[in-house]
C-alpha cells in the first residue's frame, strides 16, 4: 500500500541550497511543498531554471538526510533518502522533487524498526527498488529490505527477509520480468560473507547465494545480462589488504566462476555495468595503481575503472587521480549515447567535494569535473538523461548539517 505525507508542524523548515545558472548560490525555503527565493526581487533568470537546465540542491531537516537514488517522474523527480533522526527511529523516505530539483513533498515509507537505506536501482519501464536493512532492536541484528517503486514513485510493495543472521542489501539489478536480483551481505559474529538473492515481481525471495569465504567480503554492486549475474565488491587478502571481487552466477542463483584481483595495496569494486559481447566493466577505487608521489613514493586512491571478460579476465584498466587527493569511485552507468558516467568524491583531510567523469566504452577519457559545495559532498547514484546528461544522487555535509545532494548536469557536464 502506498503512503503519502506532508511535513509535519513544528518540524525545521528544510533548507534547498541551489547554485543559479549564473554561478551564485541562493537560500531556498520550502515550506508547504512550495519552494520561495529569499531573492525574490532579483530579475528572474537568477531565481528560476527552465526543464533540462543544471541545477545543484541540498535539503534536509532535524537530523541528516543521505540521498541514495532517483527515479524520473512526469513532472519531476522521486528521490530516495536515509534519514538519521534525533529522536525517534532512523526511517527511510521518498522526496517528490519538481522538474527543476525542489522539494515538493516528503513521504515515509513507515517502518516500525530504525531503517537504512542503502541505494536504488532503476528498472527500464521507470520503475525502481530501494534497497538496504531494517534494523530489530530486540535481536540486535539487521533484515535484508527490499522495496519497489512504481513509476509515480509510490511504494508498490515491500519485503523484509527475516534470518536468523544479519543481511544487508548493498546493490541490485532489475529484471525484465518485474523482479530484481540483490546482493550485499551476510553476516556473523566473526566476518562477513557475499550475499547474491532473487525476488519475484510480488517482492517474495526466490532463492539466495552465499558465498562463504575465508576472509571477510562484501559484495556492493550487481549487473544483469541475459541470465548472467555479475557481481563486484571487495575481499580481504591474507595480508590484510581488499581485492575487487567478480562473482558470476546464473538466474537460478548457480555460481558459474568467481576471482578476485588487484594489486600490492587496497582495490574496491562499487558498481558494474555491462558492456554487451560478455564485457563488464567494474567502478571503484584502488590505491595500488595510478600516480605515484615521487618524493613520498606513496600513491593517492585513484578512481578506477576495470574491463572484465566473463570468465573473470582483465581487460583493460583506468584509474582517475592526482598525488594530492584520494578519489573513490561509488556510481557508475551508462549515459544515453553508452558512454561511462562514473560519479564520487575527492577527498583530503576530513574535507570532500564531488566528482564526476564521463569515459568511452574503449576507456578513454572525455571529460572530469569537480563540484565543491561544504565541507564534504559525495554522489552515490546516477540517473542518465535522455538528452545525454544526468541526475546525481548523495549527500553533503556543511553549515546545516547533513543533507541530501541532489544535482542535474549536461552530458558535458556542466
Amino acid at each position: 500500500m502506498s503512503r503519502k505525507a506532508v511535513m509535519p508542524d513544528g518540524v525545521r523548515t528544510p533548507r534547498s541550497y541551489h547554485h543559479n545558472a549564473f554561478g551564485a548560490r541562493q537560500v531556498i525555503l520550502v515550506r508547504m511543498g512550495r519552494p520561495f527565493s529569499l531573492l525574490g526581487f532579483l530579475p528572474l533568470a537568477f531565481s528560476l531554471h527552465l526543464s533540462g537546465q543544471s541545477f545543484t540542491h541540498t535539503i534536509g531537516g532535524p537530523g541528516a538526510q543521505d540521498g541514495v537514488g532517483a527515479l524520473l517522474l512526469g513532472s519531476g523527480f522521486a528521490v530516495g533518502v536515509r534519514e538519521f533522526k534525533d529522536a525517534g527511529p532512523h526511517q527511510g523516505l521518498v522526496y517528490t522533487m519538481s522538474n527543476t530539483g525542489g522539494l515538493v513533498s516528503s513521504s515515509p515509507l513507515g517502518f516500525d524498526q530504525n531503517t537504512f537505506l542503502q541505494g536504488l536501482a532503476n528498472a527500464p519501464n521507470g520503475e525502481a527498488f530501494l534497497f538496504g536493512s531494517v534494523l530489530d532492536p530486540t535481536e540486535g541484528r539487521h533484515h535484508a529490505l527490499v522495496v519497489k517503486l512504481d513509476a509515480n514513485g509510490e511504494e508498490e510493495w515491500s519485503h523484509i527477509q527475516n534470518e536468523a543472521a544479519t543481511q544487508q542489501y548493498l546493490g541490485a539489478a532489475s529484471l525484465p520480468d518485474g523482479g530484481v536480483i540483490l546482493c550485499g551481505v551476510a553476516a556473523n559474529d566473526s566476518d562477513h560473507d557475499v550475499l547474491v538473492a532473487r525476488h519475484d515481481a510480488s517482492g517474495e525471495r526466490l532463492w539466495e547465494y552465499v558465498n562463504a569465504t575465508l576472509t571477510d567480503a562484501e559484495a556492493y554492486g550487481v549487473a544483469v545480462d541475459g541470465n548472467e549475474v555479475i557481481v563486484t565488491g571487495r575481499q580481504l587478502t591474507f595480508s590484510g589488504h581488499s581485492d575487487v571481487l567478480f562473482l558470476r552466477l546464473d538466474l537460478e542463483g548457480n555460481l558459474m566462476n568467481s576471482n578476485t584481483t588487484g594489486g600490492a595495496l587496497d582495490e574496491v569494486g562499487r558498481a558494474v555495468v555491462g558492456l554487451g559481447n560478455d564485457t563488464y566493466v567494474i567502478g571503484g577505487w584502488t590505491d595500488s595503481f595510478g600516480t605515484l608521489d615521487i618524493s613520498s613514493q606513496s600513491r593517492k586512491q585513484h578512481a578506477y575503472l576495470l574491463c572484465m571478460a566473463l570468465n573473470g579476465d582483465t581487460l583493460w584498466t583506468r584509474t582517475l587521480g592526482d598525488t594530492l587527493f584520494d578519489h573513490r569511485a561509488f556510481a557508475l552507468q551508462r549515459a544515453s549515447n553508452g558512454d561511462l558516467l562514473l560519479a564520487g568524491e575527492r577527498a583530503e583531510q576530513g574535507r570532500s567535494d564531488v566528482f564526476f567523469a564521463r569515459w568511452t566504452v574503449a576507456g578513454g577519457s572525455i571529460w572530469s569535473r569537480i563540484l565543491d559545495i561544504d565541507k564534504e559532498d559525495r554522489l552515490v547514484h546516477l540517473l542518465p538523461m535522455s538528452d545525454g546528461g544526468f541526475v546525481g544522487t548523495g549527500w553533503s555535509f556543511g553549515p546545516f548539517g547533513r543533507q541530501l545532494l541532489f544535482i542535474r548536469r549536461s552530458a558535458e557536464g556542466y
